[in-house]
């Protein structure tokens, strides 16, 4: 059994550091948003060997706990949500960002731990296309 996960954790660096360098060499994907980029990292913490088994402990604890809960909401702060918006210069109020966490969370739940299909079993970048779009009304307030 693997350990906690740290945003400063040398898998997470090296988890979310792949992750960004991906979006950023495929030329496609440098016309992507905050939004996809968000997903990805997210995505590739949830899937990544190193980070997967401690990314899901923290979802399922979060549910239990609202301790846990708020540690996990901060290891998504500092491990995907400002990076990415560093990468790519988004700017939003806490709040949104709070609730673009939200449904990272909820997505992490119905995908890996209640596995619901189709959405466990849908491709990640099919997950992007179709999750994206609802990250960008929340940033937006649309």
């Amino acid at each position: 059994m693997s350990g906690p996960v740290f945003p400063d954790a040398p898998a997470v660096v090296a988890a979310r550091e792949a992750a960004l360098a991906r979006a950023a060499a495929d030329p496609e994907e440098a016309a992507r948003d905050f939004s996809d980029r968000l997903l990805r990292t997210f995505l590739g913490l949830c899937e990544n060997p190193r980070t997967r088994q401690g990314m899901l402990r923290m979802v399922r604890s979060s549910v239990g706990s609202a301790r846990a809960g708020r540690a996990f909401y901060r290891v998504l702060n500092r491990s995907v949500v400002n990076p990415a918006a560093r990468a790519t210069g988004m700017h939003a109020s806490a709040l949104r960002y709070e609730l673009v966490c939200g449904q990272l969370v909820g997505l992490a739940m119905m995908r890996y731990v209640l596995q619901v299909e189709p959405v466990a079993s849908t491709p990640a970048d099919e997950i992007v296309r179709q999750f994206a779009p609802a990250i960008r009304a929340t940033l937006k307030g649309a």
